[in-house]
């Protein structure tokens, strides 16, 4: 394996840990919850900065999933859960959509794939552009932006966890 896929690999495990951590310790009655007036909205209802639990544990792990691949193009947002009608489909119902179990499968899948394509590269193909170069500038950028994207949303995560009185999640 080479020098940068072994780093970017351990880097993405240590969030991995802390994403299954939030999914295993936020209590069920809080899964689905929305979640007012919290940091930059994820979902804005009628002008509320509002977002759900479930969706941003979701949205974590389906942006790596996006990432991993070479182009934007290909990609079907929301397709793990059945698919998302945005014009009609409420935030409230997207959120029950989403399981604990399923998001952890869901991680698993999409470590295993991530790993996969992180090992396919050369050090120098991680300097290189793929589809996402019209706004990414090389792989590695891409694979930072996508852990440093996931440490944001688990940091949501975790001040809704502290505010709800939860167990805390660790840092890894």
């Amino acid at each position: 394996m080479n020098r940068i896929a072994e780093v970017l690999i351990r880097q993405f495990e240590r969030s991995w840990q802390m994403l299954i951590q939030v999914i295993e310790k936020v209590p069920n009655e809080r899964w689905t919850e929305c979640v007012e007036n919290i940091n930059v909205p994820y979902s804005e209802t009628k002008g509320l900065n509002v977002w759900y639990f479930s969706d941003v544990v979701f949205h974590a792990i389906e942006t790596v999933d996006f990432y991993t691949g070479d182009s934007p193009k290909d990609f079907k947002w929301g397709g793990r859960i059945g698919g998302t009608d945005w014009k009609t489909e409420t935030p409230t119902t997207r959120a029950t959509k989403i399981t604990k179990m399923e998001m952890l499968e869901y991680i698993k899948e999409t470590k295993e794939k991530l790993n996969e394509k992180l090992t396919s590269f050369s050090d120098d193909d991680y300097f290189e552009q793929d589809g996402f170069k019209d706004y990414i500038p090389s792989r590695l950028d891409k694979f930072i932006y996508t852990i440093r994207h996931n440490m944001w949303h688990i940091g949501e995560l975790g001040r809704a966890m502290r505010e709800w009185d939860c167990e805390r999640v660790s840092w890894r």
